[in-house]
């Protein structure tokens, strides 16, 4: 500090005989001066000006830094600090990871497998996709892991690394799903419906094992899938035959009840006999009706002849009243007394008429056609049924199979050094400027 005042006081000395050279009278000039010129007095004292303020500016510079002599400090413990040990640890301390990738898509060999969307966008159907979409659930599940867990050591495979990255011991079922799912990375591309699988481990051969095993198992959830999916098809087809098959069978048991019932095999065909015998009836009556007004000309009523006619003709008409009772209200016991209802209620024809049976025979038969259509259709769907269940239709292709690492892929280590300094700047320059607005509001 002495220096200090002493330099300071030499500085103001010199600017005030600067001045004062500056203020004094201008002297003749000697011949002298010619010969040794001597600087102006101007210049001088802008020299002597000039050197006082940088002595100034770095007097102020030397005191901002002793008013601050933490910043340094604070650099060195908020951003070198962890910079340094970051780069310590990826660099010395952090195991490698190798990784091992498969890539594979949920194909089916269907025709039919593309819907009216796909038609459309050309994309895949959407139980391809929804299909895809599970396996690439199921990848990071609690299934997986379990099932990995009977075929490979997970645990001592992940047991290999450093003290930070591996599994310890006596780790759970959750939490080692949870290092699972940190450790292995899937990506489902809805446009190609492709999936690809890269599973990390600290030795290539693992990663390797694992990743196949994965697929392995991949596979065997896609067939099960598949499988489902067939056996749910047959089966649904088998149900509809089975429900077909009842409703034929019910059919045919009306029909037997019904001709049981009427005592006739098929009534449509005595109908046609029965209205074929009434219009020979008829046309033998037209004919005797003729022949008896060809005698009315010439006999009298009481003629033999003419009696014979009239009775011929009396017994017909009765005769074709009686089958016309029988088609239109039917015949009973009585014999004739279908053709008094007839008569009486012509609007209400009996159960038992011809008309009425022969159209209920009709509806039985129509049933009974549509039935074995409908037993018909089912089966010829239980065969193709049965015909795709014989065939795989959903299977995994497999493009990209897994491969052993020559090189470890993480951790990328001056990468990860580079991203701890760039965040521990970040955070310095931060905490920084809000300390210093803080201290200025508080000045």
């Amino acid at each position: 500090m002495a220096d200090e005042a002493s330099r300071k006081g030499e500085v103001t000395t010199a600017v005030l005989r600067s001045d004062a050279v500056a203020a004094a009278p201008a002297r003749p000039k000697l011949a002298v001066a010619a010969v040794n010129p001597v600087p102006a007095p101007n210049e001088e004292a802008n020299k002597v000006v000039h050197i006082v303020r940088r002595l100034q500016e770095e007097t102020i510079r030397r005191g901002g830094l002793k008013q601050r002599p933490w910043l340094p400090l604070s650099i060195a413990v908020c951003v070198l600090l962890p910079t340094l040990i970051a780069a310590l640890f990826y660099l010395f301390v952090a195991s490698d990871r190798f990784t091992s990738e498969a890539r594979f898509a949920v194909r089916s060999n269907d025709s039919q497998a593309v819907d009216a969307v796909g038609m459309i966008t050309g994309l895949p159907s959407s139980q391809i996709v929804s299909d895809s979409y599970i396996v690439a659930d199921y990848i990071w599940s609690r299934d997986m892991v379990e099932e990995l867990l009977q075929r490979l050591p997970i645990r001592s495979i992940y047991a290999d690394g450093d003290y930070f990255s591996r599994v310890g011991e006596g780790v759970t079922l959750e939490e080692l799903i949870e290092y699972w799912q940190e450790h292995t990375d899937v990506y489902y591309d809805s446009t190609k419906n492709t999936i690809s699988v890269e599973v990390q481990a600290f030795n290539p051969t693992d990663a390797d094992r694992m990743a196949r095993e994965v697929v392995d198992i991949v596979r065997v959830l896609v067939n099960e899938l598949s499988a489902q999916a067939r056996r749910d098809a047959v089966q649904f087809a088998a149900s509809e035959v089975a429900r077909a098959e009842l409703r034929v069978r019910g059919a045919r048991d009306d029909l037997l009840t019904f001709r049981v019932a009427h005592n006739e095999l098929d009534p449509t065909q005595t109908a046609e006999a029965t209205l074929g015998i009434a219009a020979q009836l008829e046309g033998e009556r037209s004919r005797l009706a003729s022949e008896l007004a060809s005698l009315s000309g010439y006999l009298s009523d009481d003629a033999p002849s003419v009696q014979m006619l009239k009775s011929r003709i009396t017994a017909l008409a009765g005769e074709i009243a009686r089958i016309q009772g029988q088609v239109s209200v039917g015949a009973d016991t009585a014999g004739m007394r279908g053709t008094e209802q007839a008569v009486t209620d012509p609007d209400n024809p009996s159960p038992n008429a011809m008309a009425s049976v022969v159209g209920e025979y009709q509806e039985l038969m129509l049933n009974q056609e549509f039935a074995e259509k409908a037993y018909t259709a089912a089966m010829a769907s239980l065969e193709r049924a049965r015909a795709d269940a014989s065939r795989t239709q959903t299977y995994l292709a497999i493009y990209g199979q897994p491969s052993v690492a020559e090189e470890a892929e993480y951790p990328r280590r001056w990468l990860n050094v580079w991203v701890v300094f760039a965040l521990a700047s970040i955070l310095w320059a931060i905490g920084m400027l809000g300390f210093l607005t803080v201290r200025d509001h508080v000045r």
